[in-house]
């Protein structure tokens, strides 16, 4: 008996699927090491605090869009500011934000400039020059040298750091060369101090590695202390 070859339209509907299922390529699976491409994340990290972060603690996940570009870094003490106005040679200088928060200035003495931002700061600036000694003055403030965190234990290269504008657990450990092989990434402790008092936060590290959740990675200020301690199994 002749066999008649039926069109693909008339086969039965499971041959057709077997079919098309072998004509489909199979979705690529991305490794968990890509996570480290991404550039807000620059290698590690994620946060978890217990207890209940403090009211002045910033936590990525508590802000929205426009909020979180609004995080400009903030002039700290122990900053070195370059400081020049337009056409004024002998006015342009180096100054040190003093511990109180101040730097000196010609003309303008004593001005306060930790909390501000460089733009707030020039723009202030500009102010008190045109009100009484320069007509439409033209301030630029730019940031020479910030204010340092540390980032001790078990990581590749731990030191001191510059705290570059905004910053993150994640971030710092990755300037820091990024996690030891003898790192208890879990562990990681962020050590603060606030007015005289210690605050100690705990941050899993390891979990922004698993999951890839920034939602508990938090934003680190002058001064702070990051410590990786090391894995005992």
């Amino acid at each position: 008996m002749k066999t008649i070859s039926l069109p693909s339209a008339f086969r039965p509907i499971t041959e057709r699927r077997n079919y098309l299922r072998s004509r489909v390529r199979p979705r690529r699976s991305f490794p968990a090491a890509a996570v480290f491409l991404l550039p807000a994340l620059v290698a590690l990290a994620a946060g978890c605090r217990s207890p209940r972060p403090a009211a002045d603690d910033v936590w990525l996940r508590d802000l929205t869009p426009e909020e979180y570009s609004r995080l400009e870094y903030r002039i700290q003490p122990s900053d070195l500011l370059d400081i020049s106005v337009m056409g004024e040679p002998d006015l342009s200088q180096v100054s040190r934000v003093s511990e109180s928060g101040f730097i000196s200035f010609p003309l303008l003495g004593e001005i306060r400039a930790a909390g501000q931002t460089a733009f707030e700061l020039q723009k202030e600036m500009q102010e008190l020059l045109g009100r009484d000694f320069l007509v439409s003055p033209t301030v630029s403030v730019f940031i020479r040298e910030y204010s340092t965190i540390s980032v001790l234990g078990q990581v590749r290269r731990p030191g001191a750091y510059q705290l570059r504008g905004r910053m993150t657990v994640t971030e710092a450990i990755a300037q820091a060369g990024g996690l030891a092989e003898t790192a208890n990434a879990n562990r990681t402790r962020v050590i603060r101090r606030l007015n005289d008092q210690e605050e100690v936060i705990t941050v899993r590290v390891k979990r922004i590695l698993d999951r890839g959740d920034l939602s508990r990675d938090i934003i680190l200020q002058p001064g702070d202390i990051v410590m990786v301690p090391e894995s005992f199994f």
